[in-house]
């Protein structure tokens, strides 16, 4: 045998080894994953020591598992050690780019930190990665809802309980490009979110009386600019629901106008039709009289014995059968001329289905865009209640449902729980 056979045959049992080599480095890998997320997944400084050295032993065994990053930075958060988990979070994405809940993640984080240009920043890269990754199966779907409300969740928490200290130039352009890249019928989804935070803002504020006007107060220095955008919004929104009544009063009129027009022209169809089905009916009833005495004289002829005069009787017969003829051409005719004239009442009776279509169309555009605007004026009714509401300085009541109402956590938990959930099933 060759050496080169001799080889091929002492490395056959290390190729059939390597398989089961690599199952048991992935096992070893996943045990390490779903070890951390154990032993981590407490809030005391044994449990952060213990998560500490099992990060080493999962380095070690699975460094290049995405799972392990996402395990490492859910730990942190559990622990909320949120700048550690900000730097594992960061780390993950630059594997993983387009990861829906890692974007989340530091999107929460960021605003929990009180870095809110940051938090806009990755909430808007999270926009783009939901218009961009559109849902396939109805657990992508539910999923998708959530994020979508998450970010309803956070702008209103930018623009509400956080206003006085975020940039809200800033804030009200990432809300607009936002819902721009939302389907009309998402739209709804964040727009809930949004005004639920505000609506339970409110209400904590509304507690008391020095509550409520701490909620003033941290808008009051955009309230005489935010009323003027409110007024500016109306009058556009106002001249915009005008211009949509007007047009749907002219599709309407041009839709009755098209009707008319039709009906002008089907009526001496119509007519047209009728007088050739009375010819066409008198013609049926001539040609069967015909026919019938045709018969009648074709059987006396077959039955005379006189040559003469059942020669008489076929040469009355034929001279009827000539008349028949004629008439069965007439007939053929006067049918040629009514299937036309069904014809051009087919065609106005599409036209006149098409023109029904195209206002239908029309009109549902224009309702729709106009209930759009209602929705806007109800928004606009909100904020410019909370921005009018006055303002005197602040209680210690105040003050302390003050931290609790400007804590992102009351309005918005990030899923812990189902994140580490969802990342043990995968390692199974």
């Amino acid at each position: 045998m060759s050496r080169l056979g001799l080889w091929r045959l002492a490395s056959a049992p290390l190729l059939l080894l390597a398989p089961a080599l690599a199952s048991a480095d992935e096992a070893e890998a996943r045990a390490a994953i779903a070890k951390l997320l154990d032993v981590g997944w407490a809030t005391t400084p044994q449990a952060r020591v213990a998560a500490d050295l099992q990060r080493d032993e999962v380095a070690r065994t699975a460094s290049g598992d995405p799972r392990a990053l996402a395990a490492a930075w859910l730990v942190l958060l559990q622990q909320r050690r949120y700048d550690d988990g900000l730097k594992r979070i960061d780390e993950h994405l630059v594997r993983s780019p387009n990861d829906l809940n890692a974007l989340r993640a530091k999107a929460w984080v960021q605003a929990i930190l009180k870095n809110y240009p940051a938090a806009l920043v990755s909430a808007d890269k999270l926009s783009q990665q939901l218009a961009a990754d559109p849902p396939q199966t109805e657990a992508e779907r539910e999923d998708h809802k959530e994020l979508i409300g998450f970010l309803g969740r956070l702008l209103g928490y930018l623009g509400g309980p956080v206003a006085a200290t975020v940039n809200q130039e800033q804030r009200k352009a990432a809300e607009k490009a936002i819902l721009a890249r939302l389907e009309a019928s998402r739209q709804p989804l964040f727009e809930d979110a949004f005004n639920g935070v505000l609506a339970k803002f409110i209400a904590m504020t509304d507690e008391s009386s020095d509550a409520r006007d701490q909620a003033v107060a941290a808008a009051v220095a955009e309230k005489d600019k935010t009323l003027a955008e409110i007024e500016a919004d109306r009058q556009q929104a106002a001249a915009r629901a005008k211009e949509l009544e007007e047009r749907r009063k002219s599709v309407q009129a041009e839709f009755q106008g098209e009707l008319e027009q039709i009906a002008k022209e089907d009526r001496p169809l119509v007519q047209q039709l009728a007088q050739l089905d009375s010819r066409a009916a008198v013609l049926n009833r001539d040609l069967a009289t015909y026919q019938i005495e045709i018969d009648r004289l074709t059987r006396l002829a077959a039955g005379e014995n006189d040559p003469a005069r059942r020669q008489q009787l076929l040469f009355e017969a034929d001279r009827l059968a000539i008349v028949a003829s004629r008439i069965e051409g007439d007939l053929v005719a006067a049918n040629r001329l009514a299937r036309g004239v069904q014809a051009q009442r087919a065609a106005l009776a599409t036209r006149q289905a098409q023109a029904q279509s195209n206002a239908n169309t029309q009109v549902q555009r224009i309702d729709r865009e106009l209930t759009d605007l209602t929705k806007r004026e109800r928004r606009n009714d909100s904020i410019e209640k909370r921005a009018s509401r006055p303002n005197v300085g602040p209680t210690s009541k105040a003050r302390a449902l003050s931290a609790q109402a400007t804590a992102l956590s009351t309005y918005d938990q990030f899923p812990l729980e189902a994140a580490k959930a969802k990342l043990l099933e995968s390692l199974r």
